[in-house]
């Protein structure tokens, strides 16, 4: 009997003309997206080959790049908002990217600039759960309002095998539709040349899609518990459409709103005063040490040894208590966005997008780990201009390694992500909870 329930409302959904169109928007979106974010990754990509060459071998100023990230083509988060180069010498180490490295050589270009924020998870955190929203919202309402609902249960159909029909149908459908979404992006990426991906690439993918199914089945329980507890079609509707615009975008900007309410960031005028009073014991030693060094090169001849390396010493020692400074205020930053994800953790939006921005390496989190990469290739740095005043023969010789950061597995952002998971997974099932009782008791006359 429930099997026979299952396909009739699978049959149902797919014939209607809201699934149609939705599906086929859908599709249209994920094909576009797919196509423009991968020839974006492709000038991004060349570009970073083409600045990697750039200043190479100069002694004073070290160029960073960041790589772009090639799951950026589903998700691309902050992988091209935060900047992806940044210039250090042994006098300071810039806390912030700059912009987009190439933009003054490059011929790179946004193929349409509507698409600047549409990619896979885009689509399905507002296509597909506002589809699921208008294919649900009347799975038992309609029912209700004509009548049939009491029809089906005087034949002595138990109430539990009709929901679970129901359900299971709907789930079907939904699961069915993410997955025809998933193998067109994927196919795509495939059969791309400019897109090579590894063995964990293909498990993030494939955590990406369980990611996707989770937070749209919270979308379905919660259209199939309104449509319980609310007898008209319309009014169901009404309300969902309500919920959804709440959770996915009122909520998360209040969160954001009251976050900065909370935690306060200093302002430039305060940070600069901050890093004034830290190097403050070394200010006098400072200045004649610098008098000490530019008086040998005004008269023409070369500091010695001594004053060259004292004076060194005391600009990277102001270089690091303004680096450590500017540090702090990124990680306040850092705390006040993740109060912000924590005040909206009751949105399934918020909870989906820091899973997908982590599964896909771009979110703050991969760039708080190339700026740690950037610290540590600073230091190597600075170790090697020291050289010039300890053994400028070895000065000569000596070679910075190239950058590097470590990237974190899959393992461990699965283990990281796990919270996420879980309340994804919570939501669905209270929604459903929700449902089921509610449907036992309800009144079919």
């Amino acid at each position: 009997m429930i099997w026979t329930i299952v396909k009739r409302e699978m049959l149902d959904y797919m014939k209607s003309a809201k699934f149609l169109i939705g599906l086929g928007i859908t599709v249209i979106l994920i094909t576009l997206s797919t196509i423009i974010n991968i020839n974006d990754f492709k000038q991004r990509q060349q570009d970073y080959l083409n600045a990697q060459q750039e200043m190479k071998g100069d002694r004073f100023y070290v160029q960073v790049y960041r790589a772009p990230q090639v799951l950026s083509t589903l998700v691309q988060g902050k992988d091209r908002k935060l900047g992806n180069s940044l210039q250090m010498t042994y006098l300071g180490l810039p806390i912030r990217t700059s912009g987009f490295m190439g933009q003054y050589v490059s011929e790179h270009h946004r193929y349409l600039a509507g698409f600047e924020a549409v990619d896979f998870a885009f689509v399905v955190r507002v296509v597909l759960s506002l589809m699921i929203i208008f294919l649900a919202y009347n799975a038992i309402s309609e029912e209700k309002f004509h009548g049939t609902l009491r029809l089906a249960l005087a034949n002595r159909l138990p109430r539990d095998q009709l929901l679970l029909g129901k359900f299971t149908g709907g789930l079907i459908v939904v699961v069915g539709s993410l997955l025809v979404s998933a193998i067109i992006a994927f196919l795509i990426m495939l059969l791309h040349p400019a897109i090579s991906l590894k063995g964990s690439d293909w498990i993030r993918l494939l955590l990406m899609l369980g990611a996707s199914a989770i937070y749209l089945v919270t979308f379905y329980t919660l259209s199939l518990f309104i449509s319980v507890v609310i007898n008209r079609p319309s009014i169901a509707l009404m309300i969902l459409l309500q919920l959804w615009i709440f959770l996915v975008i009122i909520y998360p900007n209040m969160g954001v709103i009251l976050s900065e309410k909370f935690y306060g960031l200093p302002s430039e005028k305060e940070l600069a005063q901050r890093k004034d009073a830290a190097f403050q014991p070394y200010e006098e030693e400072y200045k004649k040490a610098n008098e000490a060094f530019s008086g040998a090169i005004r008269s023409g001849g070369r500091p010695s040894t001594e004053v060259g390396l004292r004076n060194m010493e005391l600009t990277i020692k102001r270089a690091e208590l303004s680096y450590q400074v500017d540090k702090e205020f990124s990680n306040r930053l850092s705390h006040q966005m993740k109060l912000a994800q924590a005040i909206s953790i009751l949105s399934p939006a918020v909870v989906y997008d820091q899973v997908m921005d982590r599964l896909g390496r771009t979110g703050m989190d991969e760039f708080e780990r190339f700026m740690d990469g950037v610290y540590r290739h600073w230091q190597k740095h600075i170790e090697r201009s020291k050289l010039l005043y300890k053994d400028r023969a070895a000065y000569v010789k000596a070679q910075l390694p190239d950058f590097t950061y470590p990237s974190e597995t899959s393992s461990r952002c699965f283990v990281v992500t796990l919270p996420q998971w879980l309340i994804l997974v919570l939501f669905s099932l209270i929604f459903f909870t929700l449902a089921y009782t509610a449907f036992l008791r309800k009144d079919v006359r």
